[in-house]
């Protein structure tokens, strides 16, 4: 449990702020997003199936107790269920990070995954100069595994054991 924060499953009036965030060419680099999208794309995501055991993905928003609004999201992708999911995580603001923000909303999402699905393992695959989002993820205990390349891009991929 998060003094600060708390993950909720996405819901229509976010689409605003996930147009904001999926469009913002500063968030590109990190998830190897090609073009922006329409909001029409955006509102047919949102409005979409979110069951990870249909689309082997979730998205859920990582909102500010205090005033209920989005401040980022935390993707599962890849999901096999009694295997393993990937994860990714936005702090949209810049303004937001380096506030532990990410370190709380990481600790959240592997209580759930632990307690709602059934995977031995959660995954990230990480830019070499991502700097801040390797201390999150080693921080998180998630232990480093080997190099590899992503999108034609050369990345560390961790993972984390669950018992």
């Amino acid at each position: 449990m998060s003094e600060q924060l708390f993950l909720r499953k996405i819901k229509p009036s976010d689409s605003p702020w996930i147009l904001k965030w999926e469009n913002n060419i500063e968030n590109w680099a990190v998830s190897n997003t090609q073009r922006k999208f329409t909001r029409q794309e955006i509102e047919d995501f949102v409005l979409g199936s979110h069951y990870i055991e249909e689309n082997k993905q979730l998205r859920l928003m990582i909102c500010s107790k205090a005033s209920k609004n989005p401040m980022g999201c935390i993707d599962l992708f890849e999901y096999e269920k009694g295997n393993s999911v990937g994860v990714g995580v936005l702090i949209a603001n810049k303004k937001d990070r380096n506030k532990g923000y990410a370190k709380e909303s990481l600790k959240l999402l592997i209580e759930f995954v632990k307690n709602e699905l059934d995977v031995k393992t959660i995954f990230c695959s990480i830019f070499l100069d991502n700097t801040p989002s390797i201390r999150l993820f080693e921080g998180a205990k998630f232990t480093f595994i080997e190099n590899r390349i992503l999108y034609g891009k050369p990345v560390k991929y961790y993972e984390l054991r669950l018992k």
